[in-house]
């Protein structure tokens, strides 16, 4: 779909997101939003009712557009589980498999913007903190520790593995705030698609090497 196919509301959250996730709320104008989108100044008032209620209904569209990635991760974990047993080389493959998701989106044209809008809201709480959390983080994460535990031995809500969960699942999501500091690094004149299966490789074989799964 063209922006001139989208509705002004849709173009109000694409724009006010991509803002919001590079230079935060603050920084951000209702007239540079309205600009940006074709719409009347007013139009923000009439849709969200105020520059806050835009910029949690641009978490609650965030979440809505991130289902698949939620319902793709736990489809994994509830085919693979059950049948895995002790093997930890199964383990391992969900844990790759899991991780190596969460990069791709993490990297992905839209997924960069996204999560880098994710980043700040988990650093600095805002009004779309709890909607997040809710409806997305809470989500992930809580996968994240049932494989995790599954792997310590141990029972997914125990501090432990809540933490670790939190921790990887940051890892995977610090790949899009990164990019500009990977290119510098490695040398690397632009970050396409091969560059991005490059990092998702070595970010699933640091993850996996250090759980002991290698």
């Amino acid at each position: 779909m063209t922006d001139a196919q989208k509705s002004a509301s849709d173009r109000m959250l694409d724009v006010a997101g991509r803002l919001f996730a590079t230079r935060g709320f603050g920084a951000v104008s209702t007239r540079e939003i309205a600009k940006a989108a074709a719409v009347n100044l007013s139009a923000i008032s009439y849709h969200f009712d105020s520059k806050e209620g835009l910029y949690r209904a641009v978490f609650e569209k965030l979440v809505r557009d991130l289902k698949p990635l939620r319902m793709d991760l736990a489809l994994l974990l509830e085919q693979r589980l059950a049948s895995a047993g002790g093997d930890r080389r199964d383990y391992a493959d969900m844990m790759e498999k899991f991780v190596a998701r969460l990069v791709d989106d993490a990297l992905s044209d839209d997924g960069r913007w996204r999560t880098r809008l994710i980043l700040r809201e988990l650093d600095i709480p805002g009004e779309g903190f709890h909607i997040l959390m809710d409806g997305h983080i809470n989500v992930i994460a809580d996968l994240l520790a049932i494989l995790v535990a599954r792997l310590q031995g141990g029972a997914a809500g125990q501090a432990a593995a809540r933490l670790d969960a939190a921790l990887l699942l940051l890892l995977c999501l610090q790949q899009a705030g990164g990019v500009e500091l990977i290119k510098a690094r490695v040398g690397w004149q632009e970050f396409a698609a091969a560059e991005r299966e490059k990092t998702r490789e070595r970010v699933t074989k640091l993850v996996i090497t250090a759980l002991g799964l290698a």
